[in-house]
């Protein structure tokens, strides 16, 4: 079973995310900061991650730097899942080296989809 991180300051949304992967079988694991993700990440490095982008003092575009910089890390597949409907931050998003970036409110089987081919 793969371990995903959910990343995401919105609890309800954290939650529901949680229980959504969580009944398709993976192991979820929910950091509610980048800050707090990266710790995670270091203890236990998961299969997936899946991230907001605009959460408190650091971002989750800062959070993908740090995790492609980092050798133990910057395999760990990576999507943004976020209210940013920019062109520009999709963008940005892709080519930091994120797998996906994903717009919400989205469609649950969609991200299923991508975090099946990922995981």
């Amino acid at each position: 079973m793969r371990e995903i991180l959910i990343v995401e300051d919105e609890e309800d949304l954290i939650n529901i995310l949680g229980i959504v992967l969580e009944d398709e079988g993976y192991k979820v694991t929910k950091a509610s900061s980048a800050e707090e993700a990266l710790l995670l990440c270091q203890t236990r490095p998961p299969g997936l991650i899946i991230s907001d982008i605009k959460m408190g003092a650091m971002d989750g575009f800062a959070l993908l730097e740090i995790i492609k910089a980092t050798v133990s890390l910057k395999n760990i597949p990576f999507i943004f899942l976020t209210s940013f409907d920019e062109t520009e931050a999709r963008k940005k998003g892709l080519s930091l080296g994120a797998n996906a970036y994903i717009t919400k409110p989205f469609d649950v089987d969609p991200l299923l989809e991508i975090v099946l081919k990922l995981s």
